[in-house]
């Protein structure tokens, strides 16, 4: 009843959905019966990883459908083939393995079929390591987002690495943060003059950082996510969207913040630089949000890399570039 089928997920790279699935899973061909997958569960259950669904193969093998154990309450002499699941959610071997649980997700599946180029079923990825997979991922990305490296995100402990180790991992991104406030504090030097004469900017600073970089984070998150589930995503179509939507919240907040300020100040010049210097510092936050996260995963690097630290110097030294500039022109 059950057909052969290779099952070597070694040979599969890491992450990948071929790496992490499992071969012992039911499986039939489409001329089974109800009352045959009824015996070869009740006679082979102990074998199986997972009895949460039926594989369906044809006579070469290919995944043809899945059946589910509701099937049991229809008649034993039926086909398993007439109350399967013709068409399956499934992915290839490869498939990057946070698309597996996006997929699962989506679709409110127990477990998700692994099918080759030629659609030759190869195993399943199931339930549990679909959330320890969610778990781990989840995991990994927040620590990256505070600047820790990926290998101690995944394989460190922390009460039993030794202290330098620990440093190793943490302190570069944490240097390379303070070099970038270093550079941000020049900016600001060179712009003493202008700073001098409108003191009032420099309450101003945090509000225009924090601004940005939480714009650039949202769109690092929907980024990293979508490229996950959809690793043919069409970059164009995409980034007009995500500008046209980064365009309108810039819009939006920047308008709010010149209308409050005048109501504050009464000072025309300062609310059009502060909303201008905002309006084009989330704007270039599509930079840092979108585009070094693409780029990163054309070069076929883990756009996750781009997060955190790295992503949040380079936002903050273009943001306070750009309100000083401004600040520069409009106010001399």
């Amino acid at each position: 009843m059950e057909k052969p089928r290779p099952c070597d997920p070694a040979r599969f790279p890491p992450e990948s959905a071929g790496r992490i699935m499992t071969c012992q899973v039911p499986v039939v061909t489409r001329e089974a019966t109800i009352a045959e997958v009824e015996r070869l569960l009740l006679t082979r259950a102990r074998d199986f990883d997972s009895l949460n669904y039926i594989y369906v193969v044809d006579a070469g093998g290919c995944l043809a459908g899945v059946s589910i154990k509701e099937v049991f309450q229809r008649g034993k002499r039926l086909p398993v083939a007439e109350v399967m699941v013709t068409d399956p959610v499934r992915v290839p071997p490869g498939a990057d393995q946070e698309r597996v649980v996006h997929l699962a997700l989506e679709h409110d599946l127990k477990a998700v079929p692994v099918v080759d180029g030629q659609g030759l079923f190869l195993g399943a990825v199931l339930s549990r390591t679909l959330l320890t997979t969610l778990f781990r991922e989840a995991s990994e990305d927040l620590l990256r987002l505070g600047g820790v490296r990926r290998s101690a995100a995944m394989f460190d402990h922390v009460l039993r690495l030794p202290v330098v180790t620990s440093l190793g991992h943490r302190l570069p991104w944490l240097l390379l943060g303070l070099v970038g406030g270093m550079l941000a504090a020049g900016i600001i030097g060179h712009f003493e003059g202008t700073l001098a004469k409108n003191l009032i900017l420099a309450a101003f600073i945090p509000l225009m950082v924090y601004m940005a970089d939480a714009v650039g984070t949202q769109m690092e998150a929907f980024i990293i996510r979508d490229l996950a589930v959809d690793p043919e995503l069409d970059f164009l179509k995409y980034f007009r969207r995500q500008f046209l939507i980064v365009a309108l919240i810039a819009l939006i907040t920047s308008g709010v913040l010149g209308a409050l300020s005048y109501l504050l100040y009464r000072a025309p010049r300062i609310s059009l630089v502060l909303a201008l210097s905002l309006f084009l510092g989330i704007i270039s936050s599509v930079i840092t949000g979108l585009v070094i996260p693409y780029l990163m995963r054309r070069l076929r690097q883990d756009p996750a890399n781009a997060s955190g630290p790295v992503a949040t110097i380079l936002q903050d030294l273009l943001t306070v570039a750009i309100f000083f500039l401004i600040a520069s022109w409009l106010l001399g």
